[in-house]
């Protein structure tokens, strides 16, 4: 009970004394706010050593806007800190209310006053206001040094590297400046990767499934323009097998819920660790259905790591099969430039909107014809590539194409695909696929979006799929009404 009194006793001291602190600043300025160094009173904080100081600091530079009602009972809770914190927040919500540009600096500066080094995901909503207030101010050479380092030290507690600290950021960053703590991140050290003598390593003989798919015995000598073939020159590459067939299958039904048939014909090709050959496949669907977004996903799920894409929609002749030796800027067929991309010898080539290349016709060839041989396992067995004048295996090499029309593909095409529906998402689709949308954008964004993100409430995924009705359920629109979705929700927790 003692020691209770004791802490009462504390909080109402320190309470005293920084009232006594606003009324002598007030009175040596003439009643009036003392005028900012900066010009944006947010900025004004980051120069502040302790979490008091900057309460006294921003509760002179509010009381005019906030009221006198709301600016006493900020000074009347002052002292606890847990019942501060809400009056904070809802003296950021009204602030935000009256919006003005100086009302909005205000509440942007007691936000800060609500970031903890032990909690990084509080930073999330201060920290990128606060760089844009810092890149937008015309401040002395000196002075903006300073600020950014403070204003660093702020990114780096967003970022979980003083997790352990029990001190306000305000502190924290005080004791940063003067070398009295190291950043301790929330994460292990990532140990630095040791040196890899690839040539050592690509000369070690390949334990699993192998193949050779230019042997020396069928090659010719070979030019200036195809030296790096001579890297797979009579050499046994990997055929990569199958793997976590059953985890892919159920991470892929729930990130592609409207595709779970064409999945299902995917995966029949494959079994679990045997290598991998796909049988030629067109997925059609229309635009923005998330065809080619799922050759990506399916590829680097069941351990294809290497995709050989192939725009045909800019195809316009035949390069696709390679070109002649004899030319001084030739180049080999696109599955043998596979084959030394991965170096492995069953890659995957995935030509997006074969539907879309210029047709058979041209004096150049086009991608149809030059394609139709690959798709035969008997001719893909012995293919003589004309640019390196060597007989390649590549009847191990997969295909899948994506189109909107195949009514457009020449019947030979047509009889060579397994051609593959993919249906457009519904609305009953949507919670899944914003989920996946979400979980690509924390790999693929990094420290923007670091963190974790709460599942979208019933509210948010009612207004999305508003909006998502009137794009016509495109993916590509879904990712744009997620990403502003996440935006809105940003901007709403600034406001709380």
């Amino acid at each position: 009970m003692a020691s209770k009194d004791s802490s009462r006793a504390k909080k109402r001291s320190g309470t005293a004394d920084l009232l006594r602190l606003i009324a002598e600043d007030r009175a040596e300025n003439g009643g009036r706010r003392p005028p900012p160094p900066s010009g944006h009173p947010a900025l004004n904080l980051l120069l502040v050593g302790c979490w008091d100081d900057a309460f006294g600091v921003l509760h002179q530079l509010s009381e005019s806007v906030i009221g006198e009602a709301r600016a006493q009972r900020l000074l009347d809770v002052c002292g606890d800190r847990q019942a501060v914190q809400v009056e904070i927040r809802e003296t950021v919500d009204a602030l935000y209310s009256l919006g003005t540009h100086d009302a909005g600096a205000l509440a942007l500066a007691w936000s800060m006053l609500a970031c903890r080094p032990s909690y990084p995901p509080g930073f999330r909503a201060v920290l990128p206001q606060l760089q844009y207030a810092l890149d937008a101010a015309d401040l002395d050479a000196d002075l903006d040094v300073d600020v950014r380092e403070r204003l660093r030290i702020w990114w780096a507690a967003g970022a979980g590297d003083y997790v352990r600290e029990k001190r306000s950021m305000f502190a924290v960053t005080v004791a940063v400046l003067a070398g009295e703590i190291e950043k301790e991140s929330a994460l292990e050290p990532v140990k630095p990767f040791e040196p890899v003598d690839v040539a050592k390593w690509f000369r070690t003989p390949y334990p699993g499934p192998s193949l050779t798919v230019m042997p020396a015995a069928k090659a010719t000598r070979l030019n200036n323009h195809n030296k790096p073939f001579a890297e797979i020159l009579d050499k046994e590459l990997p055929l990569v097998c199958a793997r976590n067939l059953d985890q892919a299958r159920k991470r892929l039904g729930h990130e592609f819920p409207h595709a779970s048939a064409a999945l299902s014909v995917l995966f029949k090709d494959l079994r679990e660790g045997e290598p991998i050959k796909l049988r030629a496949t067109i997925l059609s669907g229309s635009p923005g259905c998330g065809k080619s977004r799922l050759v990506r996903k399916w590829a680097a799920a069941v351990g294809l790591q290497h995709q050989y894409r192939y725009d045909a929609a800019t195809s316009a002749d035949g390069q696709f099969g390679g070109t002649s030796k004899g030319w001084s800027n030739t180049e080999a067929s696109v599955p043998a430039r596979a084959v030394l991309q991965s170096r492995t010898a069953n890659p995957l080539v995935f030509i997006d909107e074969i539907d879309k290349c210029t047709r058979a016709g041209s004096q150049n060839g086009s991608l149809m014809t030059s394609l139709a041989p690959f798709l035969e396992r008997e001719t893909a067995a012995r293919y003589r590539d004309q640019s390196l004048d060597a007989e390649l295996r590549l009847d191990w090499v997969s295909f899948i194409c994506t189109a909107n029309d195949v009514t457009v593909l020449p019947d030979y095409l047509r009889d060579r695909f397994r051609i593959v529906r993919v249906p457009a998402p519904q609305l009953v689709d949507l919670p899944l696929l914003a989920a996946s949308i979400v979980d690509d954008m924390l790999l693929e964004e990094g420290d923007e979006w670091a963190g974790a993100v709460a599942p979208f409430a019933p509210d948010e995924l009612r207004v999305m799929a508003k909006a998502w009705e009137r794009a016509g359920f495109s993916l590509r629109k879904l990712q744009k009404i997620v990403l502003a979705t996440l935006e809105a929700r940003d901007a709403c927790q600034m406001r709380h």
